[in-house]
């Protein structure tokens, strides 16, 4: 199956929400945990996993219940294309919300952050006993490309059909690598100190 058909088949189940984001929440429950058992844990995995916590977690109240983080996920999606290449990252906002034995994770991706470039370094031309180069060189280019304006959400795409529909498809499998990994953090047991010193 191609990029493009796995990307519209995925597009039936998963639709943009009236602001152009894909939203995707999942409630879980963990039998024997406390609020903030489940809010601690998931706090110290936030922190463990970012080079920066500061900037990472963008909300956290323990009495309420709440953390909202943004994670960094470079280069989920590549494509070259004649001289161009692109590498696509995203940054999901992440929202978890705690009751007693449960949480629910609401990943929300606003756009993808797109690197471009531009390989026109040229080609050697052999001229009698020298050579000539043409060709402008490597050029960079950073943009965001709203979800609504990519394959499969809009038929009359502003961007690449096959790099949007590689994004869109590693986007969903990102969301469901972290709903494992923050399952199997959520099954362990809460890490306490025993020292005494």
């Amino acid at each position: 199956m191609s990029w493009s058909a796995k990307a519209k088949e995925l597009s039936n189940e998963y639709k943009l929400n009236e602001l152009g984001e894909l939203s995707l929440s999942v409630i879980k429950e963990y039998k024997g945990q406390s609020k903030s058992q489940l809010y601690r844990k998931i706090i110290d995995w936030v922190i463990s996993m970012s080079s920066d916590a500061k900037s990472a977690i963008q909300v956290s109240n323990e009495e309420e219940g709440t953390i909202i983080a943004r994670c960094y996920l470079p280069n989920i999606a590549k494509r070259t294309m004649g001289d161009n290449s692109y590498r696509v990252s995203i940054r999901p906002l992440i929202k978890f919300d705690f009751k007693e034995e449960r949480i629910r994770m609401t990943y929300t991706l606003q756009n993808y952050e797109v690197l471009k470039i531009n390989d026109d370094s040229g080609y050697v031309i052999m001229f009698g006993g020298g050579f000539g180069v043409t060709g402008n060189g490597v050029t960079k280019d950073t943009q965001i490309w709203a979800l609504s304006d990519c394959f499969p959400f809009a038929e009359n795409r502003q961007h690449p059909k096959v790099t949007s529909s590689r994004a869109f498809v590693y986007s969903l499998s990102c969301y469901k690598i972290l709903v494992d990994k923050i399952d199997t953090v959520l099954k362990k047991p809460l890490q306490t100190s025993d020292d005494d010193w």
